[in-house]
């Protein structure tokens, strides 16, 4: 579900998140999530092109991932992003926070 791409120095870490990401799926993928964190990194990427399907439980995980990281003073962005993540988005108006690229096809 989760694949971490190692960063350099100058490019960041990035994380792929792959299927979906709703209320059934997000305690697991809490318990795979967090622990990657403990990973070094002067900053993220999210690329979450693989996710399929996406729901309020998925966007308060990576919301708390976010969350986590700034703590940390990691920096963390959205690289890509498939159609409905940027739907949900869209509807909980997140893209005013922090513009999502859209994934390519």
């Amino acid at each position: 579900m989760f694949s971490i791409t190692g960063g350099t120095q100058d490019t960041p870490t990035r994380m792929h998140v792959k299927g979906d990401l709703t209320i059934y799926e997000v305690r697991q993928a809490r318990e795979l999530l967090m622990p990657l964190l403990s990973t070094p990194a002067d900053a993220w990427q999210l690329d979450l092109s693989g996710i399929d399907e996406l729901d309020s439980a998925g966007i308060q995980l990576l919301l708390a991932l976010q969350i986590e990281l700034s703590r940390t003073g990691t920096a963390a962005s959205v690289c890509a992003a498939s159609p409905s993540v940027i739907e949900m988005a869209g509807l909980l108006a997140l893209d005013a926070l922090q513009p999502i690229a859209r994934a390519e096809d």
